[in-house]
């Protein structure tokens, strides 16, 4: 089991050095990562709103579904227009959430302001992110890379440790 923890903070190690080497091709897999998890989201979302017949889900669910599938055919472009494409996600993620608490506030549900303390957050996430895009984005790949290198040097600190 060491050698697994080694392996695998080997790995990690090394993918967080090359998102840092190769900041670029970095944002592109990242691109095709999120355009899956758009996909996947939209199926989430239109799961949602053939039970519960919520509008706002149907709508989510579109968008989150065109935007996966440019960001899959057009990888180069993706990667050009990712924090736009984020911020896009994110503010209409968040439109979605402060509505959805307005209407669980007035069907008096607890907890509805923590779901809009959430759509607050991602709107606000969503203006930061559009506001400086080439930023963002090396943003994301900075910590992309640091996260990868962190949990490859705690993989290994774990199999020297645990066993």
């Amino acid at each position: 089991m060491r050698w697994n923890f080694y392996l695998t903070g080997g790995i990690l190690i090394l993918l967080g050095v090359l998102t840092f080497r190769y900041p670029v091709e970095a944002i592109m897999t990242a691109g095709f990562f999120i355009g899956c998890g758009l996909v996947a989201s939209s199926l989430n979302y239109f799961t949602g709103w053939y039970f519960v017949r919520f509008q706002r889900f149907l709508a989510l669910g579109l968008l989150d579904l065109i935007a996966g599938v440019i960001m899959l055919a057009q990888p180069g472009l993706s990667a050009f227009f990712m924090p736009f494409i984020i911020g896009a996600w994110l503010f209409s993620t968040g439109i979605a959430r402060t509505c959805a608490a307005f209407w669980l506030g007035g069907a008096k549900i607890r907890g509805w302001w923590v779901v809009l303390l959430n759509g607050l957050a991602l709107i606000i996430s969503a203006l930061l992110i559009c506001a400086s895009p080439f930023v963002a984005s090396i943003s994301i790949m900075i910590l992309l890379g640091c996260i990868l290198i962190i949990a490859g040097v705690f993989s290994v600190v774990e199999g020297i440790t645990l066993y």
